[in-house]
């Protein structure tokens, strides 16, 4: 045997004999991961899931323009009656029919305007240039718009009864005001028709009664064993505020949530390994809010098992007066602005 065969096998031995002395015994599986945790002296939280609506009724009508909207859109139509071609007026009527005589003595009393939207200017006076609206000028006022072309139609009472007073025949009925919102009847849907209403509901917790502002909560309950959030959003509705409210919930997930931390006593006992009964303490609420909308109906707190006693539809910010300012932080961001 070569002398490098012999140093080969010598070098190997050694390795093998190193190997065997590092290696060591692994410990045995229940060393490593036992069957059970061990015991934790710190007691787990209990937290209360709740499930909470936040029904709303959209608008019905558009809302009111921004005064810089009103002269805009009016210098946009003056602009555009001096870019157009001249209204042709006897292609629309026919020269000594009464149409014809009833609007030119119209068109005469405006300043030689055609249209009847643009108040007295004349885009093809010397004068074109000064379309803007003056301040006080109640061209480009809505509801003075409105009122003339309905003068100048002359059909106010074709859509009015007979006991209509002066400011209904003006605009014949078509008012963004009703009666709702000059009574401030917070329990009607007819108000606020241009903004979004949203469903609250006061309780009557007696320890409460010096400030009744924090009893104005969205309506909300328990959720019942291994019931979805919606589910029970849904049973809360019905049981709180009764079936007669038309509603369509928008998704089935929560669009928030609002946390609370109540110092009250969880009224059921438990059994602790010592055969001593204990009473827990509530560590939480957490509310999950369903977003509804609300198409027809109304509210009704006769048969609630909530110890509901009134109920009001309001804006973002009459709901910012109505709750407690914690409450308010958790919820303003549901809500829209308009």
């Amino acid at each position: 045997m070569c002398g490098s065969c012999r140093r080969h096998i010598a070098q190997a031995r050694y390795a093998s004999t190193a190997t065997a002395q590092a290696t060591i015994e692994s410990p045995p599986i229940s060393q490593v991961s036992p069957d059970e945790p061990a015991p934790s002296s710190l007691q787990q939280p209990r937290i209360v899931v709740k499930a909470g609506v936040v029904v709303s009724r959209p608008p019905l009508i558009t809302p009111d323009p921004h005064p810089f909207e009103t002269a805009f859109y009016l210098y946009q139509r003056r602009l555009n009656e001096r870019l157009v071609l001249p209204f042709t007026q006897y292609f629309h009527y026919k020269r000594g029919t009464p149409a014809f005589e009833h609007w030119r003595t119209r068109r005469r009393e405006r300043g030689g305007v055609a249209a009847r939207d643009l108040g007295k200017y004349n885009a093809y006076a010397k004068d074109n240039w000064n379309d803007e609206a003056l301040v006080g000028d109640k061209s480009a006022d809505q509801q003075h718009i409105v009122e003339q072309l309905l003068d100048e139609e002359g059909r106010q009472s074709e859509f009015l009864g007979d006991n209509a007073n002066e400011s209904d025949t003006k605009l014949a009925g078509l008012k963004r005001a009703t009666d709702a919102d000059r009574e401030n009847d917070q329990k009607s849907l007819e108000r606020n028709l241009s903004r979004t209403l949203y469903l609250l509901v006061r309780t009557k917790d007696k320890s409460q009664a010096e400030d009744m502002t924090r009893a104005w909560t969205f309506p909300s309950g328990d959720v019942d064993g291994k019931e979805g959030l919606k589910e029970a959003a849904q049973r809360v509705l019905a049981t709180a505020c009764g079936v007669n409210m038309n509603t369509w919930f928008v998704a089935n997930h929560p669009i928030g949530h609002y946390s609370e931390r109540p110092n009250v006593e969880n009224k059921s006992e438990s059994t602790s390994a010592t055969g001593t009964s204990t009473t827990s303490e509530i560590d939480a609420e957490k509310t999950f809010f369903m977003k509804a909308r609300i198409f027809s109906g109304q509210a009704d707190l006769k048969e609630n098992t909530f110890e509901l006693e009134e109920f009001k539809w309001l804006t973002k910010e009459e709901i910012e007066k109505h709750v407690t300012p914690g409450y308010w932080q958790g919820i303003k961001n549901m809500l829209v602005e308009h």
